[in-house]
């Protein structure tokens, strides 16, 4: 774990836990980085604009623990000689199940391409390295999910003030709301919203409808709010 930190106690990010170092830089195509996770949270870095998509949709799944980045694992073809294939993002669940995916365009999936993951599945999944690996492409992009994932990301960081008074407000409420009244209650209009959403993020909330998160948002509380 990183000890890095900035003169008032702030941390700065854990380096990225992949095999593999991503580009900082291309001519050719996007590369980035991303920071997930709670705390200080982990650097994820990114070769493509479907790739930071995917890591934010899988990061934000409720039932997603960790996520790393280009994960090293060895596999042989048919005559035995043995390949590194670098798997794109590996997701381990909360219950244990452990899924890689493979993130690439449809217009460059090819048979070849698939029958290369087909085999990889196949050793991965029979050595124990994974419970199972699945081709991520642009159609797996849900719009109203990606919306939400990207408003997690961006409140993602705590707030000592907002964030107390947003579980209270909650704690105590009883059926459903719109998210809009809830701020209200808590009289901090943006950083209302942002601790709300954060509370969406942990569970502590409930979506009624499956939408794109905003004011006029119904939730209810799905389990208590500790003060």
């Amino acid at each position: 774990m990183s000890d890095l930190s900035i003169g008032g106690g702030v941390r700065l990010p854990e380096l990225s836990r992949g095999d593999r170092a991503t580009q900082v830089g291309s001519t050719q195509h996007f590369t980035g980085g991303i920071v997930l996770g709670s705390g200080p949270g982990v650097r994820t870095g990114v070769e493509s604009h479907l790739e930071a998509q995917a890591a934010l949709l899988l990061a934000a799944r409720p039932e997603v623990q960790e996520l790393v980045e280009q994960v090293l694992f060895d596999w042989f073809d048919e005559d035995g000689k043995i390949h590194k294939h670098y798997i794109d993002l590996v997701a381990t669940e909360h219950n244990g199940t452990v899924i890689g995916y493979a993130v690439r365009p449809l217009g460059r999936v090819k048979d070849a391409y698939l029958a290369q993951l087909a085999r990889i599945k196949e050793q991965a999944v029979a050595q124990g390295v994974l419970d199972d690996f699945r081709l991520f492409t642009e159609r797996d992009v849900c719009p109203v999910e990606f919306f939400n994932a990207k408003l997690f990301l961006s409140v993602r960081r705590p707030d000592c003030f907002g964030d107390p008074v947003a579980r209270d407000i909650v704690g105590r409420m009883a059926g459903v709301a719109t998210i809009e009244s809830l701020v209200e209650q808590t009289g901090l209009d943006g950083m209302g919203f942002r601790a709300l959403v954060r509370l969406i993020r942990s569970g502590h909330l409930q979506m009624v409808s499956y939408e794109r998160i905003d004011h006029s948002s119904l939730v209810f509380k799905a389990k208590e709010v500790c003060a």
